[in-house]
C-alpha cells in the first residue's frame, strides 16, 4: 500500500515538472504586454497603461457651410449666499470694568526672630565628628613570565603547523578567491561548465508563434529601398541562425517597403516554452561540471605543491 502511494506521488510530480512554462510577449502600436503561464494558469501579467487622448475641439473648417461652431458653454456663476441676519454690534469694553493694579502691596507680617543660641566652639565640633580613615590604594603588580634561560638543556619546541579544516567547510574556504589567480581559475571552471549546459538548453527551449510585421517608409524612396534591404538581410539571417540552434516555429514573418508613407510600423509577438524539469537538469549539469572542474584543479595544485616541497628539501647528510 505504501509503495503504491509513493509511486502515485512520483507520477504526479513528474507530470507537474513536465508541463511547460510559457512566456508570451507582444508589442504593437506603441503598446506592450508580458504574461507567464504554467499549464493553463496565468502566473504573471503586465501591460502598458493606456494614455487618455487629449480632447481637441473641432476646427471651424470642419463644419459645413452656413453652420457656425457652437459657442463655449458659460461657466456657472457661484450661487448667491443667502442674506444673513445682521449681527448685533459687539459691546465695547467699559473703562470702569478694567481692573486697576494695586498701588501699594500689603507687607507681610514680620516673622518672629529665632532666639539667640549659645555660641559653639569649632574645636569642640571637630572632636565630635569622626573623620573616616583613608586607606592607601595598593598597586597591582604585573606578574612577569619567567623566560627560559639560554643555557638550559631543554630542547626547543617547534611551532605546530596550522590545521586546515576538512570536509565541506574546508572546500568552501578554499573555493573563496584570495588572489587574482584564484579568480581566474574560478572563471575558467565556470566557462568550461557552460558548454554542456548550453548544449542541453538549446535542445529543450522552444520558440512558438513568432509573428513579425514591419513596414518601412521614409521621405525618400531611395533611402526606403536601402533601409529595406539592410533590415531584410539582418532579420532573415537572424531567423536562420535561431532555427539552427533552437526549435523555432514562425507563423508570420513579413517585412515590407512602404513608399507612400513616411513612417515605420512594427508589430510582433513571441512565445517561449521550457519545462521545469529541463530547468532543474540544466542547473544540475552546470553545478556538477563546475564542481568537478574545481576539484580536479585543486588536486593538480596539491600535487605541484608536494613536488616543489620535495625538490626544495635539503639532501640527507651521509
Amino acid at each position: 500500500m505504501a509503495l503504491t502511494i509513493i509511486l502515485i506521488i512520483l507520477f504526479i510530480l513528474c507530470v507537474l515538472l513536465l508541463l511547460p512554462v510559457r512566456a508570451k510577449a507582444s508589442f504593437g502600436d506603441g503598446k506592450w504586454a508580458v504574461a507567464v503561464y504554467y499549464a493553463f494558469i496565468r502566473v504573471f501579467h503586465k501591460e502598458s497603461e493606456e494614455k487618455p487622448e487629449p480632447e481637441i475641439p473641432p476646427k471651424p473648417e470642419d463644419f459645413p457651410e452656413g453652420e457656425k461652431p457652437p459657442l463655449p458653454k458659460p461657466e456657472p456663476e457661484p450661487e448667491s449666499m443667502p442674506e444673513s441676519e445682521p449681527k448685533p454690534p459687539k459691546p465695547k469694553p467699559q473703562a470702569d470694568a478694567v481692573p486697576k493694579p494695586e498701588t501699594v502691596a500689603a507687607k507681610p507680617e514680620s516673622e518672629p526672630e529665632p532666639e539667640s543660641a549659645e555660641p559653639v566652639d569649632p574645636e569642640q565640633l571637630a572632636d565630635t565628628v569622626e573623620t573616616p580613615e583613608i586607606k592607601p590604594k595598593k598597586k597591582k603588580r604585573k606578574k612577569r613570565k619567567e623566560k627560559p634561560a639560554a643555557d638550559s638543556d631543554a630542547p626547543e619546541t617547534e611551532p605546530e603547523p596550522e590545521k586546515k579544516p576538512r570536509g565541506i567547510r574546508g572546500f568552501i574556504e578554499r573555493v573563496k578567491p584570495h588572489s587574482l589567480s584564484d579568480v581566474l581559475g574560478l572563471a575558467e571552471d565556470g566557462f568550461a561548465a557552460l558548454t554542456p549546459a548550453l548544449k542541453f538548453l538549446t535542445r529543450h527551449i522552444h520558440f512558438r508563434h513568432i509573428k513579425l510585421y514591419l513596414a518601412i517608409g521614409t521621405d525618400d524612396p531611395a533611402n526606403t529601398a536601402t533601409l529595406y534591404g539592410k533590415i531584410c538581410a539582418a532579420a532573415y539571417n537572424l531567423l536562420g541562425a535561431m532555427q539552427c540552434w533552437f526549435d523555432v516555429q514562425a507563423d508570420e514573418f513579413r517585412i515590407l517597403a512602404d513608399f507612400y508613407h513616411n513612417k515605420i510600423t512594427f508589430r510582433g509577438s513571441l512565445e517561449l516554452r521550457i519545462s521545469p524539469m529541463a530547468a532543474i537538469i540544466l542547473v544540475l549539469i552546470l553545478g556538477g561540471k563546475f564542481l568537478w572542474r574545481t576539484i580536479c584543479r585543486f588536486r593538480r595544485e596539491d600535487k605541484e605543491a608536494k613536488r616543489r616541497e620535495k625538490e626544495s628539501a635539503p639532501l640527507p647528510q651521509a
